[in-house]
């Protein structure tokens, strides 16, 4: 799926998993947000890239929610709840989420600043328990090198939205000029995830960890099952 937040980083991950999926017979179903501007060059994106697999471009309605009103993590959290009703909708049998490493570390760290470990699931590379699975084909992947990439192969799309992120500051405090930091918390932070995988409750809608059964308290302040029935119509 193109993140309405993040649509480079989503068509540079898409010619990458386009590369590795042509030597398999498989089909890509990319959602795509119907609001987003700039689609010629996701259009050119999807030209390159279905010279190597099948690609089927899917446009769809994001729901409409204020990106002042939300923390990255309520962001991704909205956004990954409307991939996998559309990936059940149309069959799929897996949800790409984009979610590169670099913002996973940023919400582990802003979810232990806060003491709330619910935010700890998007330091998960997978998660199988939702319907579809869920993959963070990004996850070993530094924002930065995504960048570069989108920079050079010219397929910059404004995204929709740009969340608040308050622990940007200290992670870059934190990680200076050493990728090597970075990479190091990532195994921290994702084992401190898999240990809690067990023990917490998984939200229906985005799959993230939930302190109760039913939905996480991002999808509940954001009304989430709302927000997609609405959008459903």
């Amino acid at each position: 799926m193109v993140r309405p937040s993040s649509p480079a980083f989503s068509l540079a991950g898409l010619r990458l998993v386009a590369k590795v999926e042509s030597k398999f017979n498989v089909k890509i179903i990319v959602i795509i947000p119907s609001q987003l501007e700039g689609m010629e060059q996701v259009n050119e994106t999807l030209e390159v890239a279905s010279r190597r697999t099948v690609v089927e471009k899917v446009k769809r309605e994001f729901p409409a929610v204020k990106g002042d009103e939300l923390s990255m993590i309520a962001c991704v959290r909205l956004e990954r709840a409307w991939g996998l009703t559309l990936a059940r909708e149309l069959g799929a049998e897996a949800l790409l989420y984009p979610l590169d490493r670099t913002t996973s570390n940023l919400l582990a760290l802003e979810a232990l600043l806060e003491g709330d470990p619910e935010g700890l699931s998007e330091a998960l590379p997978a998660l199988p328990w939702t319907e579809p699975p869920t993959i963070h084909y990004l996850h070993r992947v530094e924002a930065e090198a995504l960048t570069a990439y989108a920079f050079i192969d010219e397929a910059w799309v404004d995204p929709l939205c740009t969340p608040a992120l308050p622990s940007k500051i200290p992670f870059l405090s934190l990680m200076g000029s050493r990728p090597e930091l970075e990479f190091s918390s990532t195994k921290t932070l994702e084992r401190l995830a898999i240990n809690l995988s067990e023990k917490w409750n998984k939200c229906p809608y985005c799959g993230g960890f939930a302190r109760s059964k039913g939905a996480c308290s991002y999808c509940k302040s954001l009304g989430v099952p709302r927000l997609l029935e609405n959008t459903a119509k």
